[in-house]
């Protein structure tokens, strides 16, 4: 699959509330690549990204986490569903950082920091 037919797909799985850049979708790739989970040719001047046995055993045995996701996006306005409210934290988080000066960024890593650390602590 072509790097935008897989944005197009994901766009079109999430019923179009993500649709993710190119700038997200190609380091992706070859992240995926180098972790020996795709395999990327080249096919006419566009990447062609095919999954591995390994990345293919990968996905076969998340199947039921990816099925939970991709179920979150069908029912976007239940309030109650985790990942509707994970995301909505996540886009907040997003529109606060953008809203905020460099020098503020600083203290916003620190808040980032600690909020980490106390998760990883659950």
């Amino acid at each position: 699959m072509h790097g935008y037919q897989l944005i197009s797909l994901i766009g079109e799985r999430t019923n179009s509330q993500w649709t993710p850049s190119p700038g997200a979708i190609y380091p992706t790739l070859s992240l995926l690549e180098d972790e020996g989970l795709i395999t990327i040719t080249t096919d006419s001047g566009r990447k062609l990204a095919t999954l591995t046995e390994e990345g293919a055993q990968l996905v076969t045995e998340n199947e039921t986490q990816w099925s939970q996701i991709l179920d979150s996006y069908a029912h976007p306005q239940d309030p109650q569903d985790p990942h509707f409210r994970g995301r909505e934290a996540m886009f907040r988080l997003k529109r606060a950082v953008k809203a905020t000066g460099e020098a503020d960024r600083e203290k916003i890593i620190g808040i980032l920091n600690r909020a980490a650390a106390e998760i990883e602590e659950l």
